[in-house]
């Protein structure tokens, strides 16, 4: 081999290795208490050193953290107590419990005079001016939407991994993580990538999706691409009410939120360059369909400019084990607030019991971008009789087009699950099982060009 091609081979070699380690996220999860009596700390301030990545405790002292661009230092600080550093192991999870001790800290004599709650103040203005801070109001735009939508099987333990109907497929258990959620381990399984174009009219309301590219780990169906699109899956954080799964959750911006939740006015700080308000909240009344989190306020506009809430423990929902969801807001043209970024995330099983049951993880990761004003797309395309239109050979793209196009680079997790797909594609014992599977769906067995059924009346 030649020095040229030799350092040609190497330099490769470092732009994949580098790619895969910024790929690989280091997660932490753990709680924040008082040293002394052991009691929890909410809105303890958790962060990685040098950098801006942080978040902040629950009302149980509870945190988790994850980021490809974590430092070796995590570091957890609240007023009146001495921040606390913990190293952490790069690029892999761990559990890290903060002990924090008070500070010996003399403060001057304070007078306190009863009044209202700051944050039902700001609360209040946000109510107030929803109609101008809510996407939904707007006359007419459009805008280009990436979606992610990732299962991972989770609750896996040695005795599902070693039944006989897996032994073939060993591998796939190399690809195993753990969830900063609960901390379970899962095995991500499938996959799909959606870039579409969005069209919106207030009057007469209309809203149709375009369907540009998508792929589908292992699946290539039309059908189910049009439902993994953005449309079915949108969530509207300024509506009183917020649908997920079939069920009503009362929204903490809703007319009515001081009905059903609690407000605490905890921080101030800048977000996307604007000052903001953090307002944590949590439910009045346990066992209603709630959530538990902290949203931040434009002080300005007094739009929301980020929003981070968990569905409460106590809430009846069947095979639904827990429900986080995430929104960033941005504001265009000095005067629209658009939402830019939305992580939902779902741990769900069938059976209602999850005590070693095998259940998923269901996660939707999108980004929003080029956003348009006044122009809602032609009227063609809003007197289109279906809501979802799937542009001709939308899944026959090939893989420069999603390097260059897709709005974030795959993580690790969603890189493993497009090997292994092809990987198990491979093997023929994973065809003649998908051959079965199809067989007893579908009634007919296909072989070349012919179709052998139905199987029940041969």
């Amino acid at each position: 081999m030649s020095r040229a091609i030799r350092n040609t081979f190497l330099l490769v070699c470092g732009l994949v290795l580098s790619q895969v380690l910024a790929a690989q996220v280091t997660k932490v999860m753990g709680t924040v208490t008082d040293a002394a009596s052991g009691v929890p700390i909410p809105f303890a301030n958790i962060y990685f050193k040098g950098t801006t990545i942080g978040v902040t405790s629950d009302f149980e002292g509870r945190f988790s953290i994850e980021s490809p661009k974590a430092t070796d230092t995590l570091i957890a600080s609240f007023v009146g107590y001495t921040p606390q550093s913990h190293f952490i192991r790069l690029r892999s999870f761990q559990y890290i419990d903060f002990k924090l001790v008070q500070a010996n800290i003399e403060l001057s004599e304070v007078i306190i005079i009863p009044g209202e709650n700051p944050a039902e103040v700001i609360l209040r203005r946000v109510l107030r001016d929803k109609p101008k801070n809510n996407q939904e109001e707007y006359e007419r735009y459009r805008y280009e939407t990436y979606n992610k939508i990732e299962f991972d099987a989770n609750n896996i333990n040695e005795k599902f991994m070693e039944r006989k109907i897996f032994k073939p497929f060993e591998f796939i258990f190399d690809y195993m993580d753990t969830s900063t959620i609960n901390g379970k381990n899962y095995l991500p399984i499938f996959l799909t990538e959606t870039i579409s174009d969005i069209y919106y009219r207030r009057n007469p309301k209309s809203i149709k999706e375009v369907i540009r590219a998508n792929q589908v780990s292992g699946v290539k169906n039309a059908s189910i691409s049009q439902f993994l699109g953005d449309i079915a899956q949108k969530i509207n954080i300024y509506d009183n009410y917020l649908t997920i799964f079939q069920k009503n959750f009362v929204s903490p911006v809703a007319n009515f939120g001081l009905a059903y939740y609690r407000y605490y006015l905890v921080d101030s700080t800048w977000v996307n360059d604007r000052w903001s308000y953090e307002i944590m909240f949590k439910p009045r009344r346990k066992q209603e369909l709630t959530f538990t989190g902290s949203f931040w306020v434009d002080k300005e506009t007094n739009a929301l400019t980020r929003i981070n809430m968990r569905v409460v423990d106590d809430a009846n929902l069947n095979f639904i084990n827990d429900l986080l969801l995430r929104q960033e807001f941005g504001l265009f043209e000095g005067q629209y607030w658009m939402i830019t970024r939305e992580a939902l995330t779902v741990d769900f099983n069938v059976i209602e019991d999850n005590r070693n049951i095998l259940g998923f993880f269901g996660h939707k990761t999108t980004s929003y971008r080029n956003f348009t004003f006044g122009d809602g797309g032609d009227e063609q395309i809003h007197s289109s009789p279906v809501n979802v239109i799937m542009q001709e050979g939308a899944m026959d793209l090939g893989e420069t087009f999603w390097q260059e196009n897709r709005h974030d680079t795959l993580t690790r997790d969603e890189q493993a699950i497009y090997h292994m797909i092809d990987t198990l594609k491979s093997l023929p014992v994973f065809n003649t099982y998908v051959d079965i599977i199809k067989m007893i769906t579908t009634g007919y067995y296909v072989n070349g060009n012919f179709e052998w059924g139905p199987y029940m009346s041969v």
